[in-house]
């Protein structure tokens, strides 16, 4: 199945199930679907063969999932020559890879198997993660224990080494730790990318720059501000297509073009000149010349 099949199947399953999204039409980037309804915000990257993704990739779509607080994904149809299942998820670089079809178990909340050896019963429990994930998050084994409905004994035994855990298990600590614990061969080697945060001009707010992303810049504070830089007209034009998507279906979300030139407008999208935004000191202040 191309891409952009892809691409359509998994706007089609998340709208069935009640989310609103928008896509990235036409680019070449990591993030092609945006999603966000009752059971969270998504980022979606899609292809056809996991194993095509880089890391270089993985590293952007995590990094730009946890500045929005939404989950990363890679929606794909096979890895390497064999057919994803619709029941399993899939690691690449600590990105969960699923089917176009396990979008619809993923929104129902219902439970699904990670790849392993040992797929089915029991799935290999990595202790050290466990341990190191759950000290970062500053939890005591009790709390966490009770948390996930375990003994105190139980998770003990499991953070001292690499054993065995059930599937229902290793999902209720992956839940609550925001991260894979799963040892073994498609399993996650590392943690979350580390964010490099700067202060957007003088508003005060948080951002991240971007590098092949679908915008360059992303800013937070009480909304989001998806922002392009100037570029080929082509490239503006696509742009332009998405922010308006973004602006008309997602709330709090404020995106708009930042440039050299005069202010304007570019499809209905604000463009603000770079000269006026140093004079801003707030987000409030932002909202005013930007909406």
């Amino acid at each position: 199945m191309k891409r952009d099949r892809i691409i359509k199947e998994a706007e089609r399953e998340l709208s069935i199930s009640g989310y609103a999204t928008v896509l990235a039409s036409n680019m070449h980037t990591f993030a092609d679907v945006f999603a966000q309804g009752k059971g969270g915000k998504f980022i979606i990257k899609a292809v056809h063969n996991i194993n095509s993704v880089t890391r270089r990739e993985a590293d952007a779509l995590a990094k730009l999932s946890q500045f929005m607080g939404a989950e990363p994904l890679v929606v794909g149809q096979v890895s390497k020559n064999n057919r994803l299942k619709s029941n399993i998820s899939y690691y690449r670089f600590s990105i969960r890879c699923i089917s176009p079809e396990m979008l619809a178990n993923l929104t129902a909340n219902e439970p699904s198997f990670l790849a392993s050896k040992s797929v089915g019963v029991k799935v290999k429990l990595d202790g050290s993660r466990l341990r190191e994930l759950r000290e970062m998050s500053d939890t005591k084994v009790a709390d966490l224990a009770r948390k996930a409905k375990l003994s105190t004994s139980t998770l003990y035994k499991h953070e001292q080494k690499v054993n065995y855990a059930s599937v229902g298990t290793i999902l209720k600590l992956e839940k609550i730790l925001n991260d894979s614990i799963i040892s073994g061969e498609g399993a996650p080697q590392r943690g979350r990318p580390v964010l490099k945060r700067r202060e957007f001009a003088r508003t005060g707010m948080q951002s991240l720059q971007l590098d092949s992303g679908p915008f360059d810049i992303v800013a937070k504070e009480r909304n989001y501000y998806e922002i392009s830089l100037d570029a080929n007209t082509r490239t503006l034009i696509k742009r332009a297509a998405l922010f308006k998507a973004i602006r008309e279906v997602f709330e709090n979300n404020y995106p708009f073009f930042l440039s050299e030139r005069k202010a304007s407008r570019l499809h209905g999208v604000p463009v603000v000149k770079k000269k006026e935004l140093l004079g801003v000191g707030s987000e409030e202040e932002l909202l005013d010349i930007v909406y």
